[in-house]
C-alpha cells in the first residue's frame, strides 16, 4: 500500500535537491517506482537529475535510455533547459538519446491534438439555428485533455458541446502544462474562436472549467470576460495567482455585477493547494457581486470527487440559477 502521495513525495525529493543529498534522493526516487507506476516519467526525471548532479553521466544516460525504450519521451525544452541536466549537455551519448526523444515527440499523436470536442448527436453543427450550450475545460499541469475526457463526456448526452483544449507547453509524453498566464489565455481564446467557427454555439450559455492550474487559468478567463462565459467551475485551483490573491483584484473589478456565477470544488485532504486562500478568494468574489459556491469534500485529495456527474449537474444548476 502506498504510504504517501506523489505530491508528498515531491516535497521530500525537493528537500534532497535543496540539501544536495543527491545519492539519497536517487535512492528514494528509485525505491518509489513500484509504488507510483502512473508517475513513472516524473520519478525517472528526478532520477536522471540526481545522477547528473552527482556527475554520474553513464548512469543518467542509462536511466534515460530505459525510459525511451518504454515508449515515453521528454520534451526538447526539458532536456535542454533543466539546470540539473547541465552536466549532460554535449555528452555524446546524451546527445544521441536526446535526438531519439525529439523524434518520438514529433511523431506522437497526442502532441498533434490541440483540441478535443464532444457534442450531442446531430446537434451544434455549422449553420444550425439553435446553438448548443458549451463548456470549455482546461486540464491541470502534468496532464492532458484525453485523460479528462471521461469526466466531461456525459454532458454531451445532455445537450452540451464540450471542448477540451490541450496546452502546447509540454514536459514529456502525455504531460502538458499551463505555465504562463498570458500564453495560456491566448491559446485557449484562439482555440475557442476557432471552435465558434466550426460549430453553432449558444454564446449566452458558455461555462469555463478547469482543474488545478487549469482552474486558475479558467477563472482568469472568466473574470477578464475575454471568453464571455456566464459561469466557471474550478476543481482544486492552484497556481501563482492563488498564492498571491492581490493579483485577482483588478480582474474581479472587471467582472463584478456582470452576472457571472461560479462553483469551486475542493478536497479537504488536498495538500497541494492553498485551502485558506481558496476560501478567502470565494469570500472576496461573493462580496464583489460574483456569486460563488464553495463545495468541500472530506477525504478527497487532488482529484475528481466521486459521482462527479451528479456534482457537475449541481454546479451547472447553481450557475444557471
Amino acid at each position: 500500500m502506498t504510504e504517501i502521495t506523489i505530491d508528498a513525495l515531491g516535497l521530500e525529493i525537493q528537500k534532497h535537491f535543496n540539501n544536495k543529498t543527491y545519492a539519497e534522493g536517487l535512492a528514494l526516487a528509485s525505491k518509489q517506482l513500484k509504488e507510483f507506476p502512473n508517475n513513472f516519467p516524473l520519478l525517472t526525471y528526478w532520477r536522471i537529475c540526481f545522477a547528473a548532479r552527482m556527475n554520474a553521466l553513464p548512469q543518467a544516460n542509462q536511466i534515460l535510455e530505459a525510459l525511451l525504450s518504454s515508449g515515453i519521451w521528454y520534451s526538447e525544452a526539458l532536456l535542454r533547459e533543466s539546470p540539473s541536466l547541465d552536466a549532460l549537455q554535449k555528452d555524446p551519448e546524451f546527445e544521441r538519446l536526446a535526438g531519439i526523444s525529439l523524434k518520438m515527440q514529433i511523431s506522437d499523436p497526442l502532441e498533434k491534438l490541440p483540441l478535443l470536442v464532444v457534442r450531442p448527436e446531430n446537434m451544434c453543427g455549422p449553420g444550425q439555428e439553435s446553438g448548443c450550450p458549451n463548456l470549455v475545460f482546461l486540464h491541470g499541469n502534468r496532464d492532458n485533455a484525453q485523460a479528462n475526457l471521461s469526466h466531461w463526456h456525459p454532458l454531451s448526452k445532455k445537450g452540451w458541446l464540450v471542448a477540451l483544449p490541450q496546452s502546447s507547453q509540454v514536459y514529456w509524453s502525455e504531460n502538458y502544462s499551463w505555465t504562463a498566464h498570458e500564453m495560456a489565455e491566448n491559446e485557449v481564446l484562439e482555440k475557442y474562436n476557432g471552435l465558434s467557427k466550426q460549430y453553432s454555439l449558444d454564446t449566452q450559455n458558455t461555462v469555463i472549467a478547469g482543474f488545478s492550474m487549469g482552474a486558475e487559468i479558467a477563472l482568469a478567463l472568466a473574470l477578464n470576460v475575454k471568453l464571455n462565459s456566464q459561469g466557471f467551475i474550478l476543481l482544486g485551483p492552484g497556481g501563482p495567482y492563488m498564492n498571491d490573491l492581490s493579483r485577482w483584484d483588478d480582474l474581479i473589478e472587471i467582472a463584478k455585477d456582470t452576472g457571472l456565477r461560479g462553483v469551486v470544488l475542493m478536497g479537504l485532504e488536498d495538500k497541494t493547494i492553498p485551502q485558506n486562500a481558496i476560501r478567502e478568494l470565494v469570500e472576496k468574489l461573493n462580496k464583489r457581486g460574483i456569486p460563488t459556491d464553495l463545495q468541500t469534500f472530506p477525504g478527497l485529495g487532488h482529484q475528481y470527487p466521486e459521482n462527479f456527474e451528479v456534482v457537475l449537474d449541481k454546479a451547472l444548476s447553481f450557475i444557471k440559477n
